[in-house]
């Protein structure tokens, strides 16, 4: 008989922070991600990737702040460990994903040039889940 996937705890912000220690959404060794709450749209891939938009809503997105974080953790190959909003002080500590690959991209309907970074899960903890249209 096949075994249920077990289901991570539910985190509260407090423990989120304790462990992200930033109220930003990119620190120094993880990262925030939630389905579009925070303005940022992540795209939640089949196989367990994230498409993650970079840091700044207004204007071109510069390789300053959570940028610079995510493009050295790409060059060094450092991972990052990814929290989840499911709901209102309701976190999942998706594990651990490295930064796969970068885009910098013009967004037309923004009118400027974005970074999307893909990000992969490390071994078999990491999966966000199916696609969020």
């Amino acid at each position: 008989m096949p075994c249920e996937p077990v289901q991570p705890p539910i985190l509260s912000w407090r423990q989120v922070l304790q462990q992200h220690r930033s109220l930003r959404g990119i620190a120094r060794d993880s990262l925030l991600a939630d389905f579009g709450e925070s303005g940022y749209r992540n795209h939640y891939l089949p196989d367990g990737r994230i498409v993650y938009p970079g840091e700044g809503l207004a204007g071109n997105q510069q390789p300053v702040g959570g940028n610079r974080i995510l493009l050295g953790a790409l060059a060094e190959g450092c991972p990052m460990r990814v929290f989840r909003r499911e709901r209102r002080n309701g976190w999942v500590d998706l594990g651990p994903y490295r930064v796969e690959a970068v885009e910098y991209v013009w967004e037309v309907a923004e009118g400027r040039y974005v970074y999307r970074f893909t990000l992969a899960p490390v071994g078999t903890r990491g999966r966000a889940g199916p696609e969020i249209a």
